[in-house]
């Protein structure tokens, strides 16, 4: 962030590589730069909440797969960069300063060169470290049961861990001579949430299932707003959620790999959709992207990070009924998408020349933002309902978060671009980022900051339910393209 953003708001070798075709492997390619050119280094922690942690939806109940935050880290190109993504559901503005600045810190580098994103996953921890302390502050501290530990204190052992994994990577930082760009598509995985009836307004919500297994108390709240709004819910027409079309997605999953010589190191692989089969079960999971992230890792013997991309208006409910069985189906088939994608890679040298770190500073509109001081009123007032002195927390906080800014930040690695952008932004944002550099590799990282859904201009006057609980206006669009925009030229 810059100093005005942070006063505002802050703050096996070739195991993989029989994938490719045998003309491929054949290509003469550089040996390993030395120590001095440029370099990756890979690290992960757990981040996985203990039994009676409060994950929002549920409590956990039981321990399934570990929850990781994973990232690299890209030495020798000016100051060090580091990308982190979290199996969380989201990360607010107080988290993602203290993160960016421990990590910068360890690494030797600036926060805002660094950028931590949250994949979205329903069943997984909140880093919401505002509301935290917000609580507190009005003598209104989230319950924690004997033994577990409170929120501040977990989040921040998090950060602790993925720092001291950092610290110790450095070391083990590994020439990359090369950059390796691929795509592939992802079938029967994601679907437009927003089914648009003849009157030019949402007529179905999409949910991530489409059937009803949703927690009651969620299903019944979505109803209501449903209901208000004049849309209907999938889980409650289902054969009608399977059987409209996919609509507008970004049909591609992307992958951007890292090379020395001929041994792969590092790949970040890019999908934009809401990550969930299903949630609150009280079973912490990293959901069908974090398994086939990690049978890619496993197959491919190179270091893999996914990034959720501009998927907020775009889920699995179309090809998802909540199973278990439709969480492994799915995992199937986005592992296969990955690996089609890694197979049609195409490799060219990389050299430090070729990387950059480009930021803009930006200021979202917030739909409360005139009520701030009033819902900060109400707050204090010890007088009102806890619920309502709860309520009136959240929304003064996110209108500041919106109001004090954020960061925009693409990677240009060679003819490759990773862009990295807030909230829950609709798929309009990838193709649009796309579209600005048509001839190049453009991939979308999403969900930088928990900003909540952020739609495109017209879907302000659709209707739908993420605009009814968007926390943004209709000019977030433009703020944000134009910011993607100076950063792609």
């Amino acid at each position: 962030m810059t100093a005005i953003a942070t006063a505002a708001r802050r703050c096996l070798l070739m195991t993989g590589l029989w994938l490719l075709p045998a003309a491929y492997v054949q290509t003469t390619i550089a040996q390993p730069a030395p120590a001095t050119g440029l370099r990756i280094a890979t690290f992960e922690a757990d981040a996985t909440p203990p039994i009676g942690y409060d994950m929002g939806y549920s409590v956990v109940k039981t321990i399934g797969e570990p929850l990781r935050a994973k990232g690299v880290v890209i030495l020798g190109a000016g100051q060090p960069i580091i990308m982190v993504a979290v199996d969380w559901v989201n990360i607010d503005g107080k988290t993602r300063d203290e993160w960016h600045a421990q990590l910068a810190k360890a690494a030797g580098t600036t926060p805002n060169r660094v950028t931590v994103h949250a994949l979205h996953q329903h069943d997984a921890p909140r880093g919401d470290l505002g509301i935290f302390e917000e609580r507190i502050k009005h003598g209104l501290p989230i319950p924690v049961p004997a033994g577990v530990p409170s929120k501040g204190t977990w989040v921040r052992s998090v950060i602790t861990r993925s720092v001291a994994a950092l610290t110790q990577a450095l070391p083990q930082a590994q020439p990359v001579t090369h950059v390796g760009l691929g795509k592939a598509m992802a079938e029967r995985i994601g679907a437009n949430r927003r089914i648009m009836g003849a009157n030019g307004r949402v007529w179905m919500h999409r949910q991530s299932t489409y059937t009803n297994e949703y927690p009651a108390e969620v299903a019944a709240d979505i109803k209501v707003d449903a209901d208000a709004d004049g849309h209907v819910l999938s889980i409650l027409h289902p054969k009608e959620a399977q059987e409209a079309p996919e609509g507008l997605i970004d049909p591609y999953v992307r992958v951007i790999s890292f090379w020395s010589g001929n041994r792969p190191v590092a790949a970040l692989n890019y999908y934009a959709s809401h990550p969930q089969v299903n949630f609150g079960k009280g079973i912490p999971t990293p959901e069908f992207v974090g398994l086939a992230r990690e049978r890619r890792q496993k197959e491919t013997g190179a270091f893999q990070v996914y990034f959720t991309g501009a998927g907020g208006n775009i889920t699995v409910g179309k090809y998802n009924d909540g199973s278990e069985r439709s969480r492994q189906e799915l995992a199937g088939r986005m592992e296969d998408a990955m690996r089609r994608a890694w197979t049609a890679t195409e490799r060219s040298p990389l050299t430090p020349a070729d990387v950059e770190w480009r930021t803009t500073d930006i200021s979202l509109p917030a739909k409360y933002g005139m009520f701030k001081d009033e819902a900060r009123a109400v707050a204090a007032d010890t007088k009102r309902p806890a619920a309502e002195r709860i309520a009136a927390i959240s929304k003064y906080l996110s209108a500041q978060g919106l109001e004090d800014g954020t960061t925009l930040a693409v990677l240009r690695v060679g003819q490759g671009y990773s862009v990295h952008i807030p909230g829950e932004s609709f798929v309009q944002y990838q193709l649009g980022a796309q579209a600005i550099r048509p001839n190049n590799f453009v991939a979308m990282a999403a969900y930088a900051e928990g900003f909540g859904y952020i739609g495109n201009r017209d879907a302000y006057g659709e209707g739908g339910y993420e605009m009814t609980i968007s926390n943004t206006t209709l000019t977030a669009e433009k703020v944000i393209m134009d910011g993607v925009r100076q950063l792609l030229q």
